[in-house]
């Protein structure tokens, strides 16, 4: 049996439940009925609408990619041998040509290794000329019995391993060369300046950047394309590239590489477009869309995009029918962009739909035809 305190607790969850659902179905009923006063109001009211015909006309449709402008070449630009830099003669901004002096690197301890190696090397040619000499008359001495064939020997080796010395010192000789002339830092280019990262005065490590050197004559757009579009891409069409931060300016670019596999595991593809910059008015880094039309669907059945009507997520648009009404009719549609709507099923050519004032409508609202700039009034 429960107890009295247990009736109570029952009592009471029984009287809060039945307590809220009369207030919720009060408040039901309530929005109901206001909604259907607002259809009836509605329905009752004629409301000035502007309407144009359906017609069909050819739709180009573009496919919209967002993308980040890069130069079309960009290089570190270092040195092949350690050494303080004595001289640095671009900074950032600067142009640079195919093969210009970007820094000088000190040579004095280069030049003398290199003096060096030519004084070994003069030694070594002179050591192989006397093995060379030594050989040549002990060859008929031995002929003779005069010397034994050992001593010959020993002549014939210490002219080999004075033909290695020379071939050494010659190696070494190309090595200080090489390096003497790696001292002085040359453009591979031509190209600007983007980034200074050392300065006159600095020690540079072999292969450590000394500047950065870029080629933006012609910036490339990467944008990122899904698998379902890669295939509607072909290297060779020419497409619109817009900036924002140059208010919306028009560029004209060419796809001039696709990615042959997709990036793992987003299985999208990169589709570089190169845009001529021969006025450096684009920079490297700048935001941009880029706009791709792709094959043209041919006397297409459209409707302009600001008749559309949202309905739940669906696109409708309202139809004019004989009796001055109209009729609130959803559509399955294709392409839309341009200020048209490509509509593939819904509505019929010819028909006339409301192109402005629709905002006042509902299905089966009574209107009145009105000059442009009229629509929505009563």
């Amino acid at each position: 049996m429960a107890s009295r305190k247990e009736r109570a607790i029952i009592f009471v969850s029984v009287i809060a439940i039945v307590l809220a659902g009369i207030v919720g179905y009060r408040i039901y009923s309530n929005i109901q009925a206001n909604k259907e006063r607002a259809a009836r109001a509605s329905q009752g009211q004629v409301v000035t609408v502007e309407v144009a015909a359906i017609t069909r006309r050819d739709i180009t449709p573009v496919l919209t990619f967002s993308a980040s402008l890069e130069p079309i070449w960009s290089a570190d630009i270092s040195s092949k041998v350690d050494g303080r830099i004595e001289r640095l003669t671009v900074d950032e901004g600067d142009t640079v040509s195919d093969g210009m002096t970007i820094a000088i690197l000190d040579m004095g301890e280069l030049s003398a290794q290199v003096v060096q190696a030519e004084g070994n090397l003069f030694q070594a040619k002179a050591n192989l000329e006397q093995a060379e000499l030594d050989f040549r008359r002990m060859e008929p001495l031995a002929s003779q019995g005069a010397i034994s064939e050992q001593t010959l020997d020993s002549a014939r080796t210490k002219r080999d391993l004075a033909a290695g010395q020379v071939r050494a010192a010659e190696g070494a000789l190309a090595l200080y060369d090489s390096k003497l002339t790696g001292a002085t830092i040359n453009s591979p280019r031509n190209g600007v300046v983007v980034k200074r990262y050392l300065q006159s005065g600095y020690y540079a490590k072999a292969g450590t950047a000394i500047v950065s050197v870029a080629d933006i004559t012609t910036l490339l757009a990467k944008a990122t394309v899904g698998e379902a579009e890669i295939a509607k891409l072909t290297l060779g069409t020419a497409v619109k590239v817009r900036v924002d931060a140059l208010e919306g300016q028009e560029f004209i670019g060419t796809i001039t590489r696709l990615s042959p596999v997709a990036a793992m595991p987003s299985r999208t593809f990169i589709a570089e477009i190169s845009i001529p910059n021969p006025q450096s008015i684009l920079k490297a880094g700048m935001f941009a869309k880029v706009e791709v039309p792709i094959q043209i669907h041919a006397q297409a059945l459209v409707v302009p995009e600001i008749a559309l009507v949202m309905k739940e997520d669906i696109k409708t648009v309202f139809v004019l029918t004989a009796d001055n009404k109209v009729q609130q009719r959803a559509l399955k549609l294709g392409f839309v962009g341009g200020g048209w709507a490509e509509v593939l099923d819904g509505v019929k050519d010819g028909e006339q739909i409301v192109i402005a004032g629709q905002n006042k409508l509902r299905d089966g609202s009574t209107v009145r035809l009105g000059a442009p700039g009229e629509a929505g009034s009563k």
